[in-house]
């Protein structure tokens, strides 16, 4: 069995983000880009550690091919952005968002770039930015390519953020009971998280900061992204469908669990079987080499074959980073192969209204020979029946 990685709660070293912004400059300079530009909040953190959010005042990373990066900026955000990047930056300041002619965001950006420049341009810019770049715009997303194979100092954030929940989804089971609304199960599991953050990281950046708990009850289990009122309440039985994720200072997690309180219904026990055999599949395929979208279909045969076809609602997992959701996606339609160091979930389900839902999700790093569950909380049917007295 693979060692589990040391965690770790430092915040990127100098080191670490000048090799992420030196393996941009490579794919670049392959693609022959004059600059690069970013404005998507989340690869703007992955190449800064500065996080924003998207507001009328724009921020947008100017990466040439050689020197200093330049980041536009308003005035009003030039010490924030300073007090959490981490890469040296130079800055291009604006006043304020509308401005007089010559002092608007665009006028300090557009003198940036050289004449008959080759821009590459994220697929998240937004068209009013990219119609104010000069030179020949190239659609390239060089850093969400990077961002699917962590380094080491990546998977051991990850590895912090999954012990935190970890504790959080034992906490979801010890106080899950017929009765207890949704508002206990989060305002407790989230508290005793919270409290584990601050006491691990006291300078966390409340920006990439977000944890949270649910369950759904049998009775809406079925329908995996209804959202739940605070007064939902636990019931009988099941299956209950637990959440405990989130992002841990800019990392994101996840594990989901199916469990019973009380006792297992008979006909739950079939469509919680296959469940289990198709994630089990999933894990005996999610090693280098194997390619995503074959592994989901492979996993859907599975379903598909005890006759639950029409119960499925979505792939069997997707990538985990400084994002709860991210490239690559174990689904058909992704024809990339699992490398060491990709963080993906694990996840199919079965799901039967008037039964309800059936889905483990972990968090699962794939090493140089096979993978490593981050988040191994009990998954066998005698283990997630739950006394309720």
């Amino acid at each position: 069995m693979t060692q589990k990685p040391k965690p770790t709660t430092a915040p990127p070293s100098a080191q670490e983000l000048t090799s992420r912004l030196d393996r941009v400059r490579a794919l670049m300079k392959q693609r022959k880009l004059d600059y690069y530009v970013s404005f998507d909040p989340v690869n703007v953190y992955y190449l800064t550690n500065f996080a924003n959010s998207v507001h009328e005042r724009p921020f947008i990373l100017v990466i040439p091919k050689e020197g200093t990066p330049k980041m536009v900026c308003p005035l009003l955000e030039t010490t924030h952005v300073k007090s959490r990047a981490r890469l040296p930056l130079e800055y291009a300041t604006y006043y304020e968002f509308p401005a007089p002619r010559g002092q608007n965001w665009f006028d300090v950006y557009r003198p940036l770039f050289k004449d008959g420049a080759r821009v590459g341009v994220e697929s998240a810019l937004p068209y009013g930015i990219s119609k104010k770049t000069p030179g020949e715009l190239v659609l390239d997303d060089i850093i969400e390519d990077l961002r699917l194979v962590k380094t080491e100092y990546e998977i051991g954030r990850t590895v912090h953020a999954c012990d935190v929940i970890n504790e959080g989804q034992k906490k979801l089971f010890e106080i899950t009971r017929p009765g207890v609304l949704v508002l206990m199960i989060y305002s407790e599991v989230q508290r005793l998280m919270m409290e584990r953050v601050v006491a691990d990281i006291p300078a966390f950046n409340v920006m990439v900061t977000s944890l949270t708990a649910a369950v759904w009850p049998p009775s809406i289990s079925h329908d995996p992204h209804y959202v739940l009122t605070p007064f939902t309440a636990m019931e009988e039985g099941g299956p209950h469908v637990s959440i405990v994720a989130g992002k841990v200072d800019g990392y994101g997690v996840e594990v989901e669990r199916t469990f019973f309180l009380g006792h297992v219904p008979e006909d739950a026990k079939k469509p919680f079987s296959v469940s289990m055999e198709a994630r089990a599949l999933a894990y005996e395929m999610a090693k280098p080499g194997a390619v995503l979208s074959e592994i989901d279909a492979k996993v859907r045969k599975v379903i598909v074959g005890a006759g639950y076809g029409d119960n499925i609602l979505h792939r069997t997992g997707h990538g985990l980073g400084i994002t709860g959701h991210e490239a690559p996606y174990v689904a058909l339609g992704d024809d990339r192969e699992l490398v060491p160091g990709m963080i993906i979930s694990i996840e199919p389900g079965v799901y039967i209204k008037g039964k309800g839902g059936f889905r483990h999700s972990d968090t699962v790093l794939i090493t140089e020979t096979g993978n490593l569950n981050l988040t191994p909380a009990p998954d066998k049917l005698e283990d997630l029946i739950i006394p309720v007295q």
